[in-house]
């Protein structure tokens, strides 16, 4: 391990961020950092740790520091991510070193390390004690209320929209406790300029923001950000704008968010491993999308 030039808290040192930016240009297409960075959304709870070779990164393992929550009971919480290694340097176990490097370094600091995978890597992570656990996706599709659209489409290019945005995020509530989170800010303004940005709508009288959007005859609610608890039954029609809208899909579970639903999916897109002895088997659960890295 010792041979392995190993750099992390690097991300005020503009050489090594530089070469991140280019690392992450490579490995993860379209994962914009620069922009979080330079906006101030990179918090020092977000810990890439790289291997440098020829003078660039070469192989990555990122930490994320929140707080999760398990039924109700908040722990010290790891997640991993931006997990890669650049292709003509694959095969050398430099993801392996530094996965062992980061649960061994940070072990004693938190209580649950998570990850959410791709599908080409589900052999790797139970080599070091992480097991699968699969998450849902809720549907209604017999409560569908009448359209009573009067959102407001926020937009992050929009200084006064910003403020409301940061402000909302800032003071938000969990949006579930079965396996849900906190203190991850900085992860969800991450998600917002590279995923979200077109998809934010506002119900200014409710304080509430929701991620969402219409596809086909379908609404997608991908997260909900909000201060207080609300109904969210009479909140829903004033996001619809499809007066023939047949099904909603909840991407949470409804233990903070009181909602009907018909149908339990299984996220096919979903690969969370956890490491520990922790009781998720055969539970209906979605962590926050916008807390995953």
């Amino acid at each position: 391990m010792s041979q392995l030039n190993i750099f992390q808290d690097y991300k005020d040192n503009i050489d090594l961020r530089g070469k991140f930016y280019t690392f992450t240009n490579t490995v993860f297409p379209g994962a914009n950092f620069s922009d979080w960075y330079n906006l101030g959304y990179w918090s020092d709870k977000y810990t890439p740790v790289s291997i440098l070779e020829d003078n660039k990164i070469v192989s990555n393992v990122s930490i994320s520091r929140m707080k999760i929550v398990i039924d109700g009971v908040f722990l010290n919480g790891i997640q991993i991510g931006t997990v890669g290694t650049l292709p003509e340097y694959r095969n050398r176990g430099l993801s392996k070193s530094l996965m062992d490097y980061v649960l061994k370094k940070y072990d004693q600091s938190c209580e649950i390390f998570f990850l959410f995978a791709n599908d080409t890597v589900l052999d790797f992570y139970p080599k070091f004690g992480f097991n699968r656990f699969h998450e849902v996706i809720f549907k209604s599709s017999s409560e569908i209320s009448i359209s009573k659209y009067c959102a407001r489409k926020l937009k992050l290019s929009n200084d006064s929209d910003l403020s409301i945005i940061k402000r909302m995020i800032s003071a938000r509530r969990p949006l579930t406790k079965r396996f849900g989170a906190s203190e991850y800010d900085y992860i969800t303004h991450w998600h917002l300029l590279n995923v979200f940005s077109d998809h934010l709508y506002f119900l200014e009288d409710d304080e509430i923001i929701f991620i969402c959007d219409e596809i086909n005859e379908d609404l997608h609610i991908w997260d909900v950000i909000y201060a207080k608890l609300f109904n969210i039954s009479k909140a829903v029609p004033k996001i619809i704008r499809n007066e023939k809208l047949k099904s909603v899909y909840y991407y949470f579970p409804p233990d903070q968010l009181s909602f009907k639903y018909d149908e339990v999916i299984p996220d096919k897109n979903s690969y969370l491993f956890v490491k520990g002895n922790f009781n998720l088997k055969d539970r209906n659960f979605k962590f926050p999308i916008t807390a995953q890295t």
